[in-house]
């Protein structure tokens, strides 16, 4: 509409001043002839000036085009169907005990190899849980004993994603019905599970639009997403979220020094705060950044991004240090985040050991997650099969 009458104005302009200088020479009144002649002029010019800035083309909007999900498998196509397990990143139930003894020595091979690519291996062994400074201290209980801020835990071996869950793995989950399978979420959380929406009301994390992220954002940290989708996934995905404990063991790789001392890194590359290895407040574009991206913030054991980009959303209940927990998570059943964003501003807030915690709730811009795997819940070791094992072997030719 506006378009239009952009165009009619000088038109109307332009005939206006015609009809104006045929009557005045018509009559011969040179009124109207200057009148007539300024009119076309008018009408000219702006009809000219409309003309070059419709001529000028703004660049185009970013399409935001959703890729095609992982194409479903013939359930009578063993193949095809691991395949498409392995595409999706499910290859954890693959390894399940009762799914790993069906496959043969080929697939799960493939298996374990996608297994050891995506995930790291973390060592069993005790973590302190805490900052370093407050080592030795303790808080008076309700009941007038004593309860310590610290804590030593003993973590199981376990696996845990080198890189956090991105938009692009996720829309996987999205885009194969996970928001519509109940079995994927916690009871509790049904009558919610249709308030999950993007942008545009479709099922999926709160910053979406028309069911997927933004256009370049593929690569970049899932957020916009609560605890409960956060969990959903994992179970999906054959997963399930890390622990306080293997969160933190994870980052500081505690190394046992006696039978009384061990030793933990404030940060994954060490005890030093060094900003150029993390996406934080004043070191980063201000947003997230693709997961793939600052190759110094690598554990010792291989994992990424565990400081900064995005919180991490464990399956711990957040305890603020001021609070006996039994008083507290009665009150307020918050879930534990770990290891700083983006936005985070102060350097101890962005350590191994540090804790905030966020309602379960939340779909926040800054809260993303990564899964795990205990060890004793896989199998990683596949016998060859018998017909492998008799199978003859050809004796060496002799000269």
């Amino acid at each position: 509409m506006g378009r239009l009458r952009r165009s009619l104005i000088p038109a109307a302009a332009s005939l206006i001043g015609i009809a104006g200088l045929g009557y005045g020479r018509i009559q011969g009144e040179s009124a109207w002839i200057t009148a007539g002649a300024v009119c076309l002029v008018a009408g000219l010019a702006v009809g000219v000036i409309s003309s070059v800035r419709c001529g000028v083309r703004s660049e185009p909007p970013a399409v935001r085009r959703k890729p095609k999900p992982i194409k479903p498998a013939s359930n009578d196509d063993p193949d095809s169907l691991v395949a498409q397990m392995l595409a999706q990143g499910r290859y954890a139930l693959l390894l399940r005990p009762q799914v790993a003894q069906d496959l043969e020595q080929h697939q799960f091979e493939s298996t374990l190899e996608v297994l050891q690519a995506n995930m790291a291996l973390v060592p069993d062994g005790s973590v302190i849980l805490g900052e370093a400074d407050d080592l030795d201290k303790e808080q008076p209980a309700s009941d007038g004993g004593l309860w310590q801020r610290q804590r030593a835990v003993r973590v199981a071996p376990y696996f845990l994603d080198r890189y956090p869950i991105t938009n692009r793995q996720y829309y996987e989950f999205v885009a194969s019905g996970g928001y519509e399978q109940i079995t994927y979420w916690d009871t509790s959380i049904w009558p919610a599970v249709f308030d999950f929406v993007d942008q545009s009301q479709q099922p999926g994390p709160r910053f979406w639009s028309d069911g997927y992220c933004a256009p370049g954002e593929e690569k970049h940290p899932v957020v916009g997403i609560c605890w409960y989708e956060a969990a959903a996934f994992a179970r999906w995905s054959g997963k399930r979220l890390p622990t306080d404990a293997e969160w933190v063991k994870a980052g500081s790789w505690p190394v046992k020094l006696s039978e009384t001392q061990s030793s933990q890194r404030r940060f994954p590359w060490g005890d030093t705060m060094e900003r150029t290895k993390a996406n934080l407040w004043g070191s980063g574009p201000g947003t997230t950044v693709p997961v793939g991206e600052l190759p110094e913030s690598v554990s010792v054991g291989g994992v990424y991004h565990l400081i900064g980009n995005v919180w991490e959303w464990t399956r711990g209940d957040y305890v603020p240090s001021c609070f006996p927990p039994e008083e507290f998570i009665s009150e307020s059943p918050l879930k534990s985040i770990r290891g700083g964003a983006f936005d985070t501003y102060f350097d101890s807030q962005a350590t191994c050991q540090f804790r905030s915690g966020d309602v379960q709730m939340a779909r926040r811009r800054n809260i993303g997650f990564r899964c795990a795997l205990s060890v004793c819940d896989l199998t990683l070791y596949h016998e060859a099969s018998p017909e492998s094992r008799d199978e003859e072997v050809p004796e060496e030719v002799t000269a």
